[in-house]
């Protein structure tokens, strides 16, 4: 049986690069463009469809502008053409004028189309306590 792990947590990390980057064509490239997609980020309403999806990213984009984000506590399940990623996302928010690593718990809902893993679902909330702790060396761990 082929271990697809290594393509799911790569479509994982495109998210993410995407995502530090402000790069829209790195974040289309990573969803599915679908009405099944459903996002919710930190304090949104749920967004369904790729196309309100995509719009809320142009928006964040727009506003913030590229902001150092990475994955880590990365746990990673599969269901056959399915798979489920949650992990912690670690924002650097020196870049925005405060100090520290705000966290946000997030879980990334991957299906298998065409051989490549598409996002499907997106879903970050604050961790509690929401204020920025102070930085620490990089680790994906």
């Amino acid at each position: 049986m082929e271990d697809v792990s290594p393509a799911v947590l790569a479509a994982n990390l495109a998210f993410y690069t995407a995502l530090s980057l402000a790069d829209f064509k790195l974040m289309e490239r990573v969803w599915l463009a679908s009405p099944d997609a459903i996002c919710i980020h930190p304090g949104w309403p749920e967004l369904h469809g790729w196309q309100a999806i995509g719009e809320s990213w142009r928006e964040i984009f727009r506003n913030q502008g590229p902001l150092r984000v990475w994955p880590s506590q990365v746990d990673l399940r599969l269901y056959g053409q399915t798979a489920e990623v949650n992990c912690l996302e670690n924002i650097d928010m020196n870049q925005v004028r405060r100090a520290g690593i705000l966290q946000t718990r997030a879980t990334n809902v991957f299906r298998r189309v065409a051989n490549a893993w598409k996002m499907l679902e997106h879903h970050a909330t604050s961790v509690p306590g929401g204020q920025p702790r102070p930085l620490e060396p990089f680790s994906t761990n």
